[in-house]
């Protein structure tokens, strides 16, 4: 049975005539569901922290089909996804602070965190979610509790862990678009003290873009993988939590398609409308013309163990372990089926990566029985990654270089919250760190002479650097009555320094680190419940200071590629406001929104490079008339893919049907951003206009009668197709653009049906 006529019948069977459309009278609205979070390290009401943090449980990201981390920027404000063409290039921004950098010496703004493990690669994160029991959002800066690397944000994900009793569930989820995935997942005690959890997944999906030259689809996903948790409790007042994963993830490749092509365009002079044929540029094309086939896949390994010791006046948790990580891509670098530059098939880029990291934290968390409570913690981690890259096989774009990063930090934090009286706290963190890095880059692409002004490293350039910081965070917090509070924070955040490895390596590079990035950063909020319970209202404002902002762009050169470097910007500020509403008016209606207005600008960066094409604003830096050294002020420009609005809104009722096994649901939300720019340099050609995406879900729950739920969903029912990239091409001529298209800018129907025990 094809996938289209199996979505008619189960389509049937959810509106089945004599569906009660209303709530059984007798049913009691208990109000919203407290929501644990650990973002201070310690379990909490979120209701009761001082942080802005959007939290999706297990439920909210089934009913709301959200898959990967990718899916997160629909649901929380003012988070967005910066999509490359491979996962390493992507970057997860909050409040309009992100980092997109081809280097590997260089951390992400906001860091991830699996199971109380900060991922070395925020690309590691992009694998795919499975059996997830919860999602918090933190924005701001984390970087107190959680390292350096989380100066704009956090994304904590916690997964299920064992039950008490034995319990299993296995879901099946099918699209029209030809994705076919199975999640399965059984936990229980096996004896005394001992309980488990074991999940695995496997999905296959087909590509969205056609390749022309064979008629294939690219941008597929194929990914598998199985998680074991063993839970011990060996001697009262000790646990023990061992976790170990292993998932794999591959593609044909991420292609992007030309959005824009200029008359008598050409790619590193080769005309490209032979490759043209059957195409129209614009926002609607998801097909190309590629001669070489693309190529990318990851695999991960993480193994940790948690063990909590009661001392009777705090509870000691130490937290061990290791993660490693290979990812390999391949690559259609000129994007053409012609000969390029003397090159038969053109130019191809290849490129490994391995990346392994140890930690080990410490942390004395006490009761939260009296007015003072506390975590004081330790940390230490050792990181390294190895990176080969290769793009030819000859000419002027030839490159061929192997790389290592290294990175060792040790770290004391703590932070207190003290109670000035019942409805009066304060709380304050201070975190050292120490940090030491390096890098080796050992260049071995022929060169007949050496490069001018010490453009590249001949053979071997090395570098090395320490930097010792101290950060803080401090917020007073006022309850104003039974589940209303507000709050005021101050925090210093930090991202430390790092190589900028990348093709254009130089001595100069390897002796001169990016800066550290440093930023102080305020915050307003309330937090609130009230209608007995029925309406939770959280409301953040935040104004950010950065300097010596970390930021990546492209410069076309005179041998027409694009050399990616990265920058120091001289002064960033955001700023704006944050409103997320929940609601549950009735036991069977529930209503989730939230809204974000970010004014994210460049305050100083004077001498900024000048985009392609660029001639407003491109001036002569030295200004004494002809000069090859070109640039432009930034100032007042806003940052990249940071839209000024983005709000969402979704519904879940629930349909009584006592006559029948089961109930139904009625689900369906809309998100929309507005216009934004991929461009560090302001390119007013790399524009993603505003748009808005509706999605909905319809099905059957059997809840506490039975264990099967089915839901038909449509994503993009309006099939608005947007861009998660735009970028001038490499080697193109002025005014040629692609564009990166998410498989979610397309409308596609599917089937989820789940099996619990």
């Amino acid at each position: 049975m094809s996938i289209h006529r199996l979505l008619l019948s189960a389509a049937a069977v959810a509106i089945t005539p004599g569906i009660a459309l209303a709530q059984d009278a007798g049913q009691a609205n208990s109000g919203l569901a407290e929501i644990v979070v650990t973002a201070q390290k310690r379990e909490q009401n979120m209701q009761d922290v001082p942080v802005a943090v959007t939290a999706l449980t297990s439920e909210a990201l089934t009913s709301r089909n959200v898959a990967s981390v990718a899916d997160l920027p629909r649901l929380a404000p003012s988070l967005t996804l910066t999509q490359g063409n491979v996962p390493t290039n992507n970057s997860l921004n909050l409040r309009g602070i992100g980092t997109v950098s081809f280097s590997t010496g260089i951390e992400p703004s906001v860091a991830v965190i699996v199971d109380d493990v900060a991922l070395l690669q925020q690309a590691q994160a992009f694998s795919g979610l499975s059996d997830v029991e919860r999602i918090e959002v933190l924005r701001g800066p984390q970087g107190t509790l959680f390292g350096k690397n989380a100066s704009a944000g956090a994304i904590n994900i916690v997964s299920k862990g064992a039950t008490e009793t034995l319990t299993g569930s296995i879901t099946g989820t099918a699209t029209t678009d030809d994705e076919y995935r199975v999640d399965a997942a059984v936990a229980g005690p096996i004896a005394e003290g001992v309980g488990f959890r074991i999940n695995g997944f496997y999905g296959d999906r087909k590509g969205y873009i056609r390749n022309l030259v064979d008629n294939s689809r690219l941008n597929n996903d194929k990914s598998y993988g199985l998680r074991g948790r063993l839970e011990l409790s060996p001697a009262d007042g000790v646990k023990i939590d061992l976790i170990a994963s292993h998932s794999v993830n591959e593609s044909d490749g991420f292609a992007r398609t030309f959005r824009e092509v200029p008359t008598g365009a050409a790619v590193f002079g080769s005309s490209l409308t032979p490759d043209l044929v059957g195409i129209t540029p614009g926002e609607d094309n998801y097909k190309v013309r590629l001669d070489k086939p693309l190529f990318y896949k990851s695999r991960q390994t993480t193994v940790s163990g948690r063990a909590t010791f009661d001392l009777g006046f705090a509870d000691l948790v130490s937290v061990t372990s290791y993660q490693d990580w290979n990812f390999r891509f391949r690559e259609d670098f000129d994007y053409t089926t012609a000969s390029v530059l003397g090159i038969p098939g053109g130019i191809v880029a290849n490129s490994t990566y391995h990346a392994r990291q140890f930690s080990q934290e410490l942390r004395l968390v006490s009761p939260t029985r009296g007015r003072f409570d506390y975590v004081l913690g330790l940390f230490y981690s050792n990181g390294k990654t190895d990176r080969a890259f290769r793009r030819g096989p000859s000419g002027p774009v030839v490159a061929s270089w192997d790389s290592l990063s290294k990175t060792q930090s040790y770290a004391a934090f703590g932070q207190a919250t003290y109670d000035l009286t019942d409805t009066t706290h304060v709380d304050a963190g201070l975190r050292f760190n120490h940090e030491k890095v390096s890098a080796n880059f050992l260049n071995s692409a022929p060169s007949a002479s050496p490069p001018a002004n010490n453009a590249t490293c001949l053979s071997l350039c090395s570098g090395e650097a320490s930097d010792s910081v101290v950060t803080w965070k401090t917020s007073l917090r006022q309850d104003l009555s039974q589940g209303v509070m507000v709050y005021g924070s101050f925090a210093r955040g930090y991202k430390g320094q790092g190589f900028d490895i990348s093709s254009g390596f130089n001595p100069r590079r390897a002796a001169n680190p990016v800066r550290p990035e440093t930023s102080d950063a305020y915050e307003i909020g309330l937090k609130s419940r009230f209608l007995d319970n029925k309406v939770q209202l959280n409301i953040a404002a935040f104004l950010s200071n950065f300097r010596n902002f970390q930021a990546q762009s492209g410069v076309l050169l005179p041998d027409n590629t694009v050399q990616l470097t990265l920058n120091n910007v001289g002064r960033v500020r955001t700023r704006g406001v944050e409103v997320e509403l929940s609601a549950q008016p009735t036991q069977a209606l529930r209503i989730d929104g939230a809204f974000s207005y970010t004014d994210a600008r460049i305050v100083e960066f004077p001498g900024a490079q000048c985009y392609t094409g660029q001639v407003d604003g491109c001036v002569d830096l030295d200004g004494t008339g002809p000069s090859t050294t070109k640039g432009q002020d930034l100032a007042g420009k806003r940052l990249p893919n940071a839209p000024r609005f983005k709000f969402n809104i979704g519904a879940n009722y629930d349909i009584a049907m006592p006559s029948m096994p089961f109930d139904a649901f009625v689900q369906a939300d809309f998100a929309y951003q507005s216009e934004t720019n991929f461009d560090l340099l302001s390119n007013p050609v790399t524009v993603q206009d505003g748009y808005g995406v509706f999605n909905a879900s319809v099905g059957i729950d059997q809840n506490d009668r039975g264990g099967l739920r089915v839901a038909l969903f449509v994503n993009n029912l309006f099939d608005k197709h947007y861009a998660s990239n735009v970028s001038i091409a490499s080697g193109g001529t002025p005014g040629l653009l692609t564009q990166a298209l998410d498989r979610k800018s397309r409308r596609y129907f599917g089937i989820r049906a789940r099996y619990a025990f």
